[in-house]
């Protein structure tokens, strides 16, 4: 009896550490499986230049800044680093051979414009923060449309996922609608996490058509549907940008560039789009 009973136990224990595991696991899932598939992305494996399915770098000067340095986009400042990375860079050139000022700093951008689009979903990137002061970096959306003026960003809205910086721990989330004169509108949230510098973070933004949810990690930042929710589709745009103008420099954004040791470096890891299943 006493053998029947041992073996009733070691059944029951069996059962009921059969019934945990299906928990345990579902918590250790990746939560972009619960009700996401992926369409559109990029590991950045490899060396040399983007996927140019993919991918477009612009090059033009970004930040105009007729008493001083400019702020440049070249195609330089945007490579695969061999390690799963694309790296976004910032350095100051001697600038001859682009303008009349002898320095100038530049910094590295890719986008989707052209190759990819998509309206609602999850957009998502996985990075590392600069280092140096004097520059930002971004993970944003854009809509050709953005420049619409009707009073609301439902006709197009300019998406900030994420812009952050080498000097502080803040990070900014914002939205851009009916262009960017006279009628432009903007809501934004700040938000301080410590040690965000530190180390690789994930950005994610849930777009719905009601709403914009944003994430860093698993924290949810910001919940909105200021402007009105953009209803058309946007392009993914990965920047690093420089001014020198007095609204960038200073303690509310970028900080001054004169403070840095240049070059310095912008590293993403993935990007990962999704739609709702």
């Amino acid at each position: 009896m006493r053998e029947k009973n041992t073996l009733i136990i070691v059944f029951l224990a069996i059962i009921i550490s059969g019934c945990k595991n299906p928990v345990d696991e579902k918590k250790k899932k990746d939560p972009n499986e619960k009700g996401w598939v992926l369409t559109w992305g990029d590991e950045f494996n490899g060396t040399g230049e983007p996927d140019n399915d993919k991918w477009d770098r612009p090059e033009y000067n970004r930040r105009n800044n007729d008493d001083g340095p400019d702020g440049w986009w070249l195609k330089e400042d945007s490579y695969l680093d061999g390690e799963g990375n694309l790296v976004i860079r910032a350095k100051k050139i001697n600038n001859r051979n682009y303008d009349k000022d002898v320095f100038d700093y530049s910094t590295g951008a890719v986008r989707s414009f052209g190759k990819f689009e998509q309206k609602f979903g999850k957009f998502q990137i996985r990075c590392k923060l600069p280092t140096q002061p004097g520059w930002w970096v971004a993970f944003w959306l854009m809509s050709p449309s953005q420049g619409n003026v009707d009073g609301t960003g439902e006709d197009g809205t300019e998406i900030d996922i994420m812009e952050g910086f080498g000097w502080t721990d803040q990070i900014n989330q914002a939205l851009h609608w009916d262009g960017y004169g006279d009628a432009h509108q903007s809501d934004a949230k700040k938000v301080t996490l410590q040690g965000i510098r530190e180390g690789y973070h994930v950005y994610t933004l849930e777009w719905y058509a009601g709403e914009y949810v944003f994430y860093v990690d698993s924290l949810e930042t910001w919940r909105t549907n200021a402007g009105g929710v953009s209803k058309v589709p946007a392009y993914v745009k990965i920047t690093g940008e420089l001014s020198t103008e007095p609204w960038a420099i200073n303690e509310y954004w970028a900080s001054d560039p004169k403070r840095s040791i240049f070059p310095d470096y912008f590293l993403v890891d993935y990007v990962r789009v999704y739609e709702w299943k």
